[in-house]
């Protein structure tokens, strides 16, 4: 794979990457099944998000908060990392990835759980 072409395609449709992404089937060689991959918060020492996959490849997130007196939110804060001092630079470029895999899915699927 040629990096400068990724690079390139990422910088003209960034969305048309994304959804080339979410809609091809592939496993990271670099990932194990039950294994849980975590990382905190930028806010907090107690907000720990975690990610994991069973062997049949279904998809586990956890979300972990002790409350923190010294913190007001109740949501856990990935900060960019230019402006915000955020730790978690990559953790954060996925979160966008998702929110748009969450938003194709709830316009091509929509779900209605009732009132």
């Amino acid at each position: 794979m040629n990096p400068s072409v990724v690079r390139k395609a990422i910088k003209e449709d960034p969305a048309g990457v994304i959804r080339l992404l979410l809609e091809s089937y592939f496993w990271p060689g670099s990932l194990s099944t039950l294994c849980n991959y975590a990382r905190f918060e930028d806010d907090s020492p107690n907000g720990l998000l975690s990610v994991a996959f069973t062997d049949d490849g279904d998809g586990w997130v956890g979300v972990i908060a002790k409350p923190d007196p010294n913190e007001i939110h109740a949501t856990f804060r990935f900060r960019m990392q230019l402006s915000g001092g955020g730790q978690s630079p990559r953790t954060r470029a996925a979160l966008l990835i998702l929110a748009e895999a969450i938003r194709l899915d709830n316009e091509n699927n929509p779900q209605h759980r009732g009132s």
